[in-house]
């Protein structure tokens, strides 16, 4: 049964471009840039990722965007009561276990965070079965991502994306995975000097800049001008 908003329906694909838009604009005007580090596979997969941010959501749409994959991510049913539309841009109701496993078999990626909730930066939660449930049952295997969101050397967040290796699906292995990205990616950002780019990482979407940054630019045109 298709859901209001719902990718497929008409109004959905009506209102996709919109709300797509409006994801990519929230992202551009609130952090200053978006870093990736691996490569998506080819679906299907369930990715699981640490749910730590306010913009995790949002980050999972662009991955999936910047990689050219068909995906949707389970989003809590208060959340899209509240926001329905989001459905146009691929998320889905989490308890509509069915249509995720309809997803993935058709050969897409379903989304996941296995804390079931966004929890303080920090260690990773206690994880829900859920990630490992749908991957046994669909017979794919998970994709688990490390995301961080950090104010560091500039006047707007920077936010780190570290795609692991495929693995099976199995909640054991799938913890383990995860804790070791997030510790990987501590260590990196606390052994990066704050205006660098921790090491292996490309940047996939650039957003605002520092006022540093801006009064720089201004200053090499008005030098450049007053030299003519």
């Amino acid at each position: 049964m298709a859901y209001p908003f719902d990718r497929e329906t008409l109004l959905g694909r009506a209102i996709r471009p919109y709300v797509e838009r409006a994801l990519y604009r929230s992202l551009k005007r609130s952090l200053r840039a978006v870093y990736l580090k691996g490569q998506l596979p080819k679906p299907p997969f369930v990715l699981a990722m640490n749910h730590h941010s306010f913009f995790d959501g949002h980050l999972v749409w662009l991955l999936f965007k910047v990689g050219g994959v068909r995906g949707s991510l389970l989003v809590s049913e208060e959340n899209l009561r509240a926001f329905p539309v989001l459905r146009s841009a691929g998320a889905l109701d989490a308890h509509r276990l069915r249509e995720a496993l309809r997803r993935l078999k058709s050969g897409e990626a379903v989304a996941v965070f296995p804390e079931g909730e966004m929890r303080p930066a920090g260690p990773l939660g206690p994880l829900k079965p859920g990630a490992a449930w749908l991957a046994k049952k669909a017979r794919v295997p998970i994709l688990p991502v490390a995301s961080r969101v950090w104010l560091r050397g500039f006047e707007h967040p920077e936010a780190f994306l570290l795609l692991g290796e495929l693995i099976p699906p199995s909640e054991e292995e799938l913890e383990r995975s995860l804790k070791g990205l997030l510790s990987a990616l501590d260590e990196l950002y606390f052994s990066t000097h704050p205006r660098e780019v921790l090491p292996g990482f490309r940047p996939i979407l650039f957003g605002r800049r520092s006022l540093d940054e801006r009064l720089k630019t201004l200053t090499e045109k008005l030098a450049k001008l007053l030299r003519l």
